[in-house]
């Protein structure tokens, strides 16, 4: 479903920049914000992307290579139980 999108106060220079990269690709100006701001997010999510793995697979090697290293963590919403009375301990 195409929606609407309105920029207001858009700076002129851009506009312009916009306006000539339209006319080299014969589109509208409407058509090329539209590819530019696809190009853009999909640029970001690529390179966020990209971090991701790499954070996920350096994790993964030193896990690897040092087994018990990483253990789970509790929750951070569980909480430590309490002794019962007369006992004196944390079970």
């Amino acid at each position: 479903m195409d929606v609407d999108l309105f920029i207001k106060k858009m700076p002129q220079v851009v506009k312009e920049l916009i306006s000539r990269e339209a006319f080299d690709n014969r589109r509208s100006v409407n058509q090329e914000a539209i590819a530019l701001l696809e190009e853009a997010l999909l640029g970001r999510v690529g390179s966020t992307a990209g971090k991701r793995r790499q954070i996920e697979q350096l994790l993964e090697n030193y896990a690897e290579s040092r087994p018990g290293a990483l253990t789970p963590m509790a929750p951070p919403d569980a909480q430590p139980q309490v002794a019962a009375q007369g006992q004196g301990r944390v079970q």
